[in-house]
């Protein structure tokens, strides 16, 4: 079993009327609810605080270490040994991934399923249309019969979403059929493009690379 890792949260003035549902805290254990529990599993992305940076106001800030709770969709740095939010709302971030380019993250897209405007999506196409990818923690009680320890496991899973020009989302599926109806093309309209590159739509890159190729047009 992988603990998540404990740093205790710090939350000033600016943040009280924020949900604290999941904090972390010194001595292992995970406040969940208001109520002390053992936990596997994530709720982050990256699992690890990692350097990045975040744009407030229109600037852009270089933060050393920074992650995304998916379950309460809140941005987190870490100071010290102390776990914080931010004051100011963030538009966007960025981190070190882990190939050596920067992961993109935005927020501010129209409202999709049970996402609103400030919903942090990352950005995997960003053009007219874009890739969007959603991040959502889920929660399983696997506490023992009898036990007297409340057991919980975090499970991240993951959405795509096509933005088309028009301000409209869609979500899809990994197959191409589906991919081409959320980007409103018809097969015929990329065919010869199709055939000669061979994108594999079951590939979020694959996908990225069709949406591409219906942005040129």
């Amino acid at each position: 079993m992988k603990k998540i890792s404990a740093l205790l949260f710090m939350l000033g003035i600016a943040n009280v009327g924020i949900s604290q549902i999941y904090l972390e805290r010194k001595d292992g254990r995970i406040i969940f609810d208001g109520q002390a529990v053992e936990a596997e599993g994530t709720v982050f992305v990256p699992q690890e605080f990692t350097k990045g940076y975040v744009i407030q106001n229109g600037k852009k800030l270089d933060i050393a270490k920074v992650r995304l709770n998916t379950y309460d969709n809140r941005l987190e740095y870490q100071e010290g040994d102390l776990v914080k939010l931010f004051t100011l709302p963030v538009t966007e971030y960025g981190f070190d991934g882990e190939d050596g380019g920067v992961r993109l993250f935005k927020r501010g897209f129209p409202k999709v399923d049970r996402q609103n405007e400030d919903t942090y999506y990352e950005v995997l196409y960003d053009g007219k249309y874009k890739l969007l990818k959603y991040y959502k923690a889920h929660k399983l009680d696997v506490t023992s019969y009898n036990s007297a320890t409340k057991m919980v496991k975090f499970e991240i899973g993951e959405t795509l979403y096509i933005l088309r020009p028009d301000n409209s989302v869609h979500k899809i599926k990994k197959d191409k059929k589906s991919v081409l109806e959320a980007l409103g093309k018809e097969e015929e309209a990329v065919k010869s493009w199709w055939l000669k590159e061979k994108p594999n739509p079951k590939d979020e890159a694959g996908i990225a690379a069709i949406v591409g190729y219906v942005d040129s047009l």
